[in-house]
């Protein structure tokens, strides 16, 4: 028989490999570890160790792994002991494959090293050494790069909270996250947002959002600004919702502005059930005398049938808005058209004796708070109109305080938007509030 070099055989084995013909590519990597050469006798029994294991036959594929790791071979003995270790923990001799894996591991080989590391810490984790098991995967996370290093941290995270350890999990987040590289660093922090709110953490689940939001990414930006806006409403702050839920309608993304706008829909209506139940309406004007009887005219606004609705829109043309006039109860029933404009039942046909054809409900509470807006900022406005009282500026300047309200109701509008009318009204609405000195200054 042809005797072949060592390289030679080990390169057929390969080829062989390729090529899938198993039984050629056993052959030649014996060929090569039988020639006891330095670099591809171990090399070469590295590759048939895997490759037996492949076919099943564990006793051979041994053999081949202890030669490979034997060789201290500065490539083929790390690879070899950290397959061997899975092929020892597969078999249940948990001390036997932990043993291969610290060779592996203290290596320091590129690749093997880190993956060494993860099961080492995965399998002391298993016996209940969970500060060896940390120790194994922050050593994993050092040394890996990307996708290995990011399995380590995860492994870590669920040890770490496995044992209620939040503060920890935290720390060996923000460690990563302010030295990895940008790209890296950003899909740790998301890793940390899901971590921290499935352990319930929702301050700390917002807070790592926050570094999300600064992103040069826009969609990635504009979706951690939604994610604040969820868990600020979660945590009862309102405030800083409606300014994460705006930031997310005003981005490009149209998944962020859509669930934004979902998000957004019942704040705004309970805000306006609120106003409903507690504003004192007998206390307060309209064009038409008294509104002891706005309550029941603007809940019509949401009402079961057509007329109930037509009803409520022309109580807001009649008496709410007047002759180019606002009132004293004009700023709270703003509130309540927000919330009627992103309710579902705004979201539906509207005939009206004067128009050709059915218009969507939402395009007229949409006309109606462009005109109102626009009637209320010439009347602050008019500071020589001898004509308006201290109750008219008063009026028009509770109305004006609801401007940033209007404008995340708008912009809802605009992300439900399924009619080109309904869009351009919302788009309209948004215009006019940006060209007013308290939005755009």
């Amino acid at each position: 028989m042809l005797k072949r070099p060592p390289d030679l055989a080990f390169d057929l084995g390969k080829m062989h490999l390729r090529r899938n013909d198993l039984a050629a590519a056993r052959e030649a990597f014996q060929t090569a570890v039988a020639s006891g050469h330095p670099d591809w006798a171990p090399l070469a029994a590295a590759e048939l160790g895997d490759l037996l294991n492949a076919l099943g036959d564990k006793p051979a594929a041994e053999g081949a792994y202890h030669v490979a790791v034997d060789s201290g071979h500065a490539d083929a003995s790390p690879r070899a002991a950290y397959h061997f270790g899975l092929l020892l923990a597969e078999r249940g001799d948990a001390a036997a494959a932990e043993a291969m894996y610290q060779r592996a591991a203290e290596s320091g080989h590129p690749d093997a090293a880190p993956r060494a590391w993860i099961n080492l810490g995965y399998s002391r984790a298993k016996r209940g050494d969970s500060d060896a098991a940390r120790a194994a995967y922050e050593q994993a996370i050092t040394s890996g790069t990307g996708e290995i290093a990011r399995l380590a941290l995860s492994n870590l995270a669920y040890l770490l909270r496995t044992e209620g350890d939040t503060d920890g999990l935290k720390a060996a987040y923000r460690a990563v996250i302010d030295d990895w590289p940008a790209d890296q660093a950003l899909v740790a922090a998301g890793d940390l947002i899901q971590h921290l709110s499935d352990a319930g953490d929702l301050a700390g689940a917002r807070e790592a959002a926050r570094f999300l939001a600064e992103s040069d990414d826009p969609a990635l930006a504009a979706r951690a600004s939604f994610d604040i806006g969820v868990f600020s409403s979660m945590l009862g702050d309102a405030e800083t919702a409606l300014t994460a839920f705006q930031r997310a309608l005003d981005s490009t993304d149209a998944e962020a502005r859509t669930r934004a706008a979902d998000a957004l829909a019942p704040i705004y209506h309970e805000r306006a059930a609120t106003v409903l139940r507690e504003t004192d309406w007998a206390g307060l004007a309209h064009a038409q005398g008294s509104a002891a009887d706005a309550p029941v005219m603007l809940a019509d606004l949401i009402g079961d049938d057509a007329d109930d609705r037509s009803r409520g829109i022309d109580f807001l043309y009649s008496a709410v808005l007047h002759e180019d006039s606002v009132y004293s109860v004009t700023a709270p029933a703003i509130q309540v058209v927000l919330g009627a404009l992103l309710h579902e039942r705004t979201d539906v046909s509207y005939a009206r004796a004067w128009l050709s054809e059915p218009q969507p409900l939402r395009l007229e509470l949409l006309n109606w708070l462009h005109e109102v807006i626009a009637t209320a900022a010439w009347q602050s406005a008019a500071e020589d109109d001898d004509a308006l009282t201290p109750a008219d500026r008063a009026a028009a300047a509770a109305c004006m305080a609801l401007v940033r309200d209007i404008r995340g109701a708008a912009a809802a509008a605009l992300a439900m938007a399924e009619t080109d009318s309904v869009a351009g009204a919302a788009t309209e609405v948004l215009a006019m509030l940006s060209s007013l000195p308290v939005v755009s200054g």
